[in-house]
């Protein structure tokens, strides 16, 4: 894996994490973290991500910065193709807890008549 390619994989992994320790990219992506701490250094200069030190610190994405729906998991999307047969299908929608947990993490602010739903699942 080359350096842009690992650079890519590490935003996809901070963008659906939000956040991740160093150490943890480092070992994920089999590389030193060395090499870890100069693909943050060179990415926080055009991708906005920066650095917490401390017992909670890593590497965190800005707040409102949202692409992370173009990086599903491969279970999140067998989920979603799930949800569009039974959709085309016509049978009754009953979200399932995988499915709301799923609308929930890529839709953060939701209309109140989800919110049951979310704190039924937590």
């Amino acid at each position: 894996m080359g350096n842009a390619e690992r650079r890519r994989e590490i935003m996809k992994i901070l963008c659906r994490r939000r956040s991740e320790t160093m150490v943890r990219l480092s070992c994920e992506l089999g590389v030193s973290l060395r090499t870890i701490q100069r693909d943050i250094e060179a990415l926080g200069q055009s991708e906005p991500i920066y650095t917490q030190p401390g017992k909670y610190g890593g590497v965190y994405v800005m707040e409102n910065y949202r692409p992370d729906r173009m990086y599903m998991t491969e279970e999140e999307i067998a989920v979603l193709k799930k949800l569009q047969i039974s959709v085309k299908a016509g049978t009754p929608f009953r979200p399932t807890v995988q499915v709301v947990l799923l609308i929930a993490k890529h839709f953060p602010k939701l209309p109140a008549q989800f919110s049951c739903h979310r704190r039924a699942c937590r």
